[in-house]
């Protein structure tokens, strides 16, 4: 039994919020998770989030189904949310684990096929769950509120996930660990869920299971993170997870050495194995240089690079991170090392977005060293890219050159590697005049505004007469790796064309996780690297087959260009959202530290949008038009966000970007209740309603994530993918318009 009234009302109103808060902050901790274990990026929480919105969509299809008519919806709502709450922190700890599933080690990139069988494995019980949750919900609620129910629970759910969003970027992200912070929203779901429940035992053992979360997640979730990834990381001992606005930090200890993972991504070995990297990258542009005196470095922090150039006699050494947390992780676990580094005057620690700080800084360099091999996420892209290369030239003094390098051997390059080096080569070239590409050990390619003389005698010379105590790199040796048949061989294996990487296509990132599935998982790779030409030949016939589809829905009944109207914004919503935290990693250098955000003002939006059709609803009755003017309009105010996308990609603040996702998600809200209230006007029931519109709306938004992530933006870019939007929400438009002379509908049964 319910309470009754309007205390019901408010009751199920905060299990709705409830239920929106713990989905929005299972899908970030996961997504930060991944990013930890996996060495994560785009494509992993693309995916991750898409199998999320499937999943969820399928719950509440099924739930709406086969459960409502049972009458025994608080009994189900009970089950369901012992459930979602449960399995969220499950999710979290299998995230953890599932390394050791897949026999992984520290910072080891997924193959695409284990991503995907990692994120089924997390996400398909807590979001069917979830979407479970929003369904019995909504009906409940419209035992209450007949006509509007379904957009009612809708605005409810997203306003509660809208202050879950706020609250992990004002207060919990950076403070708790991500099981701690799952724990935390279940235990308040499980209270309120307690309070709307009346049955004493459950009830009782709601409040004593959420009490018990709450005070777990403040005091013990830190240890059991540290322990987790101890039981993972078989052979290493973890001194310490830390959370930071920008990612998570691991420091692991085996035997005498440490190592600092960032993202999943080594920064930081002590004592350094890659001796032979650091002298190369650092001496050879130096050797070059022969008088450098300002060196700057991007894309590592204090430690082995530094101590390379301080061998020299420069007058400062600057590094630059976008995250304070991660210097002072850096500095406790670098020891004398890192601590003699540090106190060196001629070394400076920068906080700040390496692009950022080369568009304000005042100082300009004689060598600047970009410390990453490839890109393996958009975050990382943007330092392989035209614009930011640019960015590079213009700090550059008289004399002064940019050094980068790329994976494989720079004795002979192989498939990817060679493509990966044709596209760091033409990039540069974009930029500078005068561009070099050696064959060392890896390959290494200089940029400079004037030519340089890259002579072996001259070089080797300057090596001997210097007495720099190198470990590896002796003028004998140089000597070797300068040979001219050896560069000869080195050059012959670079695909040098006239593809770029930029900012809106970033090519070699395509290529570089190609290259990390190829290691993996080698047939996946051959079928991967087929994309980028069944995408081409694909395209035609896959949108001419979308307008026959749209035509027909909007010819057939009002109900199936409605349907088709929810999937396509579903699909835009998923697509803009996920472009968006894209656009503002590319502009800002983290997408940690707007995620949370951006999803609330997305969220926020959703609820604007349901609201403004609930008091819409009135006007929607059979045998008028005014549901199919209503979802024209909305489509066409899609079309027009998708447009402004173009501009956000270099002119967008962090207001704008979330001023557009607010729009973009009252959209959404605002189709997905003039939806609702159709079918409900028709005598369809509210949670069939809910189940149904869900599945529709979740199944789109799989769809777009994953086109937009996984093939889309890493293959053609960010434009095209909004190109894409813009279309499908015209064809939208078109099929509304046509159902005009066809108002009377039928409700659609699945």
């Amino acid at each position: 039994m319910l309470p009754a009234g309007e205390v019901a009302l408010t009751l199920i109103s905060g299990v709705l919020a409830a239920i929106g808060a713990l989905g929005l902050v299972s899908q970030v901790v996961l997504i930060r998770e991944f990013f930890a274990v996996f060495a994560g990026n785009e494509i992993s929480a693309g995916s991750l989030l898409s199998g999320w919105l499937f999943f969820e969509g399928l719950g509440a299809w099924l739930t709406g189904r086969f459960l409502i008519r049972s009458g025994r919806l608080p009994g189900w709502l009970f089950c369901a949310g012992v459930v979602s709450g449960f399995s969220s922190i499950i999710s979290v700890v299998l995230t953890f684990y599932s390394p050791r599933l897949f026999g992984l080690l520290p910072g080891e990139v997924l193959s695409l096929p284990a991503l995907l069988a990692i994120n089924g494995l997390v996400v398909a019980i807590p979001a069917a769950s979830h979407g479970a949750l929003f369904t019995l919900g909504a009906q409940l609620f419209s035992n209450y509120r007949a006509k509007s129910g379904v957009s009612r629970a809708y605005m409810y759910e997203g306003l509660g996930t809208f202050s879950a969003g706020l609250l992990l970027y004002f207060l919990f992200l950076a403070r708790l660990s991500g099981i701690g912070i799952v724990g935390l929203f279940s235990g308040i779901m499980f209270l309120l869920l307690a309070l709307l429940d009346q049955p004493r035992v459950r009830a009782t053992t709601l409040i004593i299971a959420g009490t018990l979360l709450i005070i777990f997640s403040v005091q013990g979730a830190d240890g059991l993170v540290s322990g987790l990834m101890s039981r993972v990381w078989h052979g290493q001992r973890v001194l310490s997870v830390r959370e930071s606005a920008y990612g998570k930090l691991a420091t692991l200890a085996r035997e005498n050495q440490r190592l600092v993972l960032y993202d999943g991504m080594a920064v930081l070995t002590v004592p350094p194995v890659e001796t032979a990297t650091y002298e190369q990258l650092v001496q050879v542009p130096m050797l070059l240089h022969n008088n450098p005196r300002k060196v700057l470095i991007l894309g590592a922090g204090p430690g082995g690079l530094v101590q390379e150039v301080l061998k020299n006699q420069v007058e400062q050494v600057l590094t630059v991170q976008i995250d304070p947390v991660l210097f002072q992780e850096i500095a406790r676990a670098g020891g004398e090392m890192i601590s003699r580094l540090v106190a060196d005057p001629r070394v400076r620690l920068i906080t700040a977005d390496p692009r950022r700080f080369l568009e304000v800084t005042d100082d300009s360099f004689d060598v600047i060293i970009i410390a990453q091999p490839a890109p393996m996420n958009l975050n990382s892209s943007r330092l392989f890219t035209v614009e930011f290369f640019q960015r590079c030239a213009d700090r550059l003094k008289a004399g002064g050159m940019v050094i980068t390098y790329s994976p494989g051997s720079g004795e002979r390059l192989f498939s990817e590697t060679g493509v990966i080096a044709g596209i760091r080569e033409a990039t540069l070239k974009r930029v500078f005049p005068a561009c070099y590409s050696l064959g060392l050990d890896f390959p290494l390619f200089i940029g400079s505004k004037q030519s340089l003389a890259i002579e072996p005698e001259t070089l080797t010379q300057r090596l001997a007469t210097k007495k720099l105590n190198l470990s590896v790199l002796t003028p004998k040796y140089l000597d070797a790796l300068l040979d001219p048949f050896r560069q000869l061989q080195f050059q012959n294996g670079v695909v040098l064309g006239e593809q770029v990487s930029t900012d809106l296509i970033p090519r070699e990132l395509f290529f570089n996780l190609l290259r990390e599935t190829r290691r993996v998982q080698p047939g996946f790779a051959r079928m991967l690297s087929t994309i980028p030409g069944t995408l081409t030949k694909l395209w035609l016939p896959l949108l001419i087959i979308t307008v026959i589809l749209a035509l027909v829905c909007g010819l057939v009944s009002a109900n199936f260009a409605r349907g088709f109207g929810i999937i396509s914004s579903g699909f835009s919503g998923a697509a803009i959202s996920t472009l968006t935290i894209m656009i503002y990693q590319l502009r800002f250098g983290s997408v940690y530290s707007g995620v949370a955000l951006l999803l609330a003002s997305f969220m926020l939006g959703t609820v604007a949008g349901a609201q403004l059709s609930a008091r819409a609803g009135h006007n929607i009755v059979p045998g008028r038009r005014i549901g199919a003017v209503l979802f024209f309009i909305g489509d066409l105010l899609m079309v027009v966000v998708s447009g402004l996308m173009f501009l956000a990609v270099h002119q967008g603040g962090r207001l704008a970007l979330m001023t557009l996702l607010l729009v973009t998600g009252a959209i959404l809200g605002w189709e997905f209740g003039v939806a609702s209230i159709e079918r409900q006007t028709q005598g369809a029931r509210a949670g069939e309603t809910a189940g149904i519109l869900s599945v529709l709306d979740f199944t789109g938004g799989a769809l777009g994530g994953v086109f937009s992530s996984v093939l889309i933006v890493p293959v053609s870019g960010l434009l095209t993918a909004i190109a894409l939007i813009t279309i499908l929400k015209l064809v939208s438009a078109l099929s509304q318009l046509l159902t005009f002379s066809n108002s009377r509908f039928k409700i659609l049964r699945v």
